[in-house]
């Protein structure tokens, strides 16, 4: 992978991110085609059941309403048995979807049913007992149970109970009966109707279906089927999308409460069918992404070709340089941005190749420099230290002549070679003087910028030399303090080099908060001042060293300059981080 070329890099850190995000994408517009759908759906099932079981509850309130309207007339004839008997008979046809009816007294004793409705025997039996009298007599509301044995043949059915009122107080209970084996009771709820493969069914406050179009499910258990048991025993409207126990197949099965009444309604409708108008638009989806990841796929495919052409030019121009051939400026392609790029790099290589012609001609004048600094030495050596050691040796043997034949010449002998051994001394510290400082170390910047101010003096009579320290004086590094000296110095010579008609040399070292400020000004001739390159072409070694100085430690050196105006050399060097700077 490492040695792959840089357009294969380009393309791979295109492609992959692209690849990654459609993978990412058609995941999430899958589960996204998936879950929507789904949701939308679920929450419309549960919507349609709440509506469903709404329209339940009014249908069976319709038959309260005929029991509640059955019980007031029949509390107009209390206690006439036989009048009781013949309302029940001239109403039996209103209650057809029930089983038959049954009048209780407020003891909880059957005294009249509906004639033909097989519940004649029940007449004289107590059902006090039974749960749905209990809730009426306790509530005086209307009773719906759950299913359980309808006497006298012990079928199972269900019942809704309404109070018999006489005076206002109570006065019996008045009971329709719903066989679940015939369920023409609730086959008139036309909101249990489904679509095509769905069914709707009802169930009771124990789980018990109580309603289901196929009949061999009524009276049957839910708790077979943990999910859809947990579904009703939540109490809730809600959806879920389900397995079939029966068939395996996906179907919602949604659950609504009936409100008044303790049923619930359950509906279930094949997933299948639900979504099947749905599928032609997922694939139309999947299509369109498809064909927009292929169009974005052949769009990058040329960007980055257009991209790494310029790219593979500038790879191999590199790698022709690198090899020691010469830079040819590589022509402006590509977009705008990398057209910019290639025009700085030629510019940039231009430049570098100037810059090390004038680094490797920097570097010649360095060396002859050194080679003229060590001939300049040996002269000085040879024509003033080594002849004055000369003279020094021939003083001491006429001097050692003259002991025995005259010493009083041998007197004047070693005054003459004490002054030989002076002047020698003071050339030699002169010499070193000039190599190595030794004020700088000993005594700090200040006073050896004061010395060479008074050595300047001494060397330009004509001249007023003033040297000025201003701020609180301190000791730094022995690096910063030999960079500004060694800058003043070669300043100074400069003067006396170039500027000897000069009357005004000022030399300000100025202490601050946040470093140094050196400043070298002298009203001399003056001069044109060229570029760093140039100076170094023409052989200005020593402002160039200058500016190299201050560029190592971070400072900032400027020179200006106009023929006839004199120079000001001014140097700004910051304290270096972690300097420590003694008082």
């Amino acid at each position: 992978m490492k040695r792959l070329p840089l357009r294969y890099w380009i393309a791979l850190a295109t492609f992959l991110p692209l690849i990654f995000f459609a993978i990412l994408a058609i995941g999430i517009g899958a589960y996204a085609m998936r879950a929507i759908p789904r949701d939308l759906v679920l929450r419309r099932q549960t919507a349609l059941a709440q509506v469903a079981a709404a329209g339940v509850a009014a249908s069976i309130r319709g038959y309260v309403h005929l029991l509640e309207t059955t019980s007031t007339e029949l509390a107009r004839y209390n206690g006439d048995v036989a009048q009781q008997q013949q309302v029940l008979a001239e109403r039996a046809a209103m209650f057809s979807p029930f089983r038959g009816l049954g009048l209780l007294d407020a003891a909880g004793t059957v005294i009249a049913v509906t004639p033909g409705s097989g519940l004649e025997p029940a007449v004289g039996l107590n059902a006090s007992y039974q749960p749905y009298f209990q809730e009426v007599e306790t509530t005086g509301a209307p009773a719906f149970t759950g299913v359980f044995p309808l006497q006298p043949d012990q079928e199972v059915g269900v019942v809704i109970a309404v109070p018999v009122r006489r005076g206002g107080t109570f006065g019996g209970v008045l009971m329709g009966q719903f066989t679940l084996n015939r369920p023409e009771w609730a086959r008139d709820l036309n909101l249990l109707r489904t679509p095509q493969g769905g069914k709707a069914y009802l169930v009771d406050s124990t789980s018990t279906i109580i309603y289901h179009p196929d009949a061999a499910r009524i009276g049957t258990n839910i708790e077979s089927d943990p999910a859809l048991w947990r579904l009703v025993l939540a109490g809730q409207p809600q959806s879920m999308l389900h397995h079939s126990p029966d068939s395996g197949a996906q179907i919602i099965v949604t659950y609504a409460p009936i409100p008044g009444v303790p049923w619930g309604l359950v509906t279930e409708e094949p997933w299948e069918v639900i979504v099947a108008p749905l599928v032609p638009y997922q694939w139309t989806v999947v299509g369109l992404l498809g064909l927009g990841i292929v169009v974005t796929m052949v769009v990058l495919v040329f960007s980055v070709r257009r991209v790494t052409r310029p790219i593979d030019a500038l790879v191999a121009a590199g790698q022709r340089v690198a090899e020691g051939q010469a830079y040819e400026p590589l022509a402006i392609a590509g977009p705008p941005d990398l057209g910019i790029l290639i025009a700085v790099i030629n510019r940039m290589v231009a430049r570098l190749t100037e810059q090390q012609a004038a680094l490797r001609q920097y570097a010649l004048r360095v060396l002859q420099g050194q080679e003229d600094e060590r001939l300049r030495i040996s002269h000085e050596l040879h024509d003033e230290t080594v002849q004055d050691l000369v003279a020094l040796t021939q003083r001491i043997e006429l001097s050692v002549d003259a002991l025995d034949e005259d010493p009083a010449v041998a007197k004047e002998r070693l005054r003459e070679v004490a002054e030989l051994a002076q002047k020698a001394l003071v050339e030699v510290r002169r010499i070193s003087h000039h190599l190595r400082p030794f004020a700088l170390e000993d005594l700090g910047l200040a006073p050896a910028l004061q010395a060479l101010a008074r050595d300047l003096a001494q060397q330009l009579p004509n001249a007023q030399v003033h040297c000025e320290v201003v701020g609180k004086e301190a000791r730094l590094p022995h690096e910063l303090e030999l960079t500004v000296f060694r800058i003043a110095q070669e300043a100074l010579n400069n003067v006396r080099r170039h500027a000897k008609t000069a009357t005004r040399v000022n030399i300000a070292l100025i202490f601050e908060d946040w470093g140094i400020m050196l400043m070298v000004e002298d009203d001399g001739i003056g001069f044109e001042l060229a570029a760093r390159e140039t100076l170094m072409s023409a052989g200005h070694l020593g402002l160039t060293g200058m500016i190299e100085r201050a560029q190592l430690f971070g400072g900032e050196l400027n020179i200006a300059s106009e023929p006839g105006e004199g120079t000001t050399v001014s140097l700004r060097l910051p304290w270096a981080s972690g300097t420590d700077v003694v008082s």
